[in-house]
């Protein structure tokens, strides 16, 4: 059995991008008052690029869904002392949401492709068919 290539858990991958950038949103509004907001915002900034991080992972390497999973759902706890309450919540459970169905998510695995005879020739394939049937 091997990994079906290209499918990327999208859901997953979708809720910690869109997690990221609810949380970098607000701090990145206005890039001069990020100087101001001090050690906050820039936190807020880098668990923010880390999320998008992860998402990006999690599109590429979908193999290792669990590690990126595992990681946005502790970057979405950290961002509620670390970036506005984790984004006013929805942030935070955007985070949460798409690192449980990271984790929850299970490839696809190629069916075997089944080896039937080919027929003797193309005109007599219903002629051996209807034999077999009598």
């Amino acid at each position: 059995m091997q990994l079906s290539p290209g499918r990327p858990p999208y859901a997953a991958s979708l809720c910690v991008a869109v997690a990221g950038v609810e949380l970098g949103s607000l701090p990145l509004a206005d890039p001069g008052l990020l100087p101001m907001a001090g050690l906050s915002g820039a936190a807020a900034v880098l668990v923010a690029l880390a999320l998008v991080g992860c998402a990006g992972h999690l599109w590429v390497s979908p193999r290792q869904h669990v590690y990126s999973g595992g990681a946005a759902i502790a970057l979405g706890l950290l961002s509620y002392p670390l970036a506005n309450l984790g984004g006013f919540l929805l942030g935070m459970f955007l985070a949460l949401i798409g690192g449980a169905l990271a984790i929850a998510w299970q490839p696809t695995h190629d069916a075997p492709i089944p080896r039937t005879a080919a027929p003797s020739a193309p005109g007599r394939h219903g002629e051996t068919e209807a034999r077999s049937v009598r």
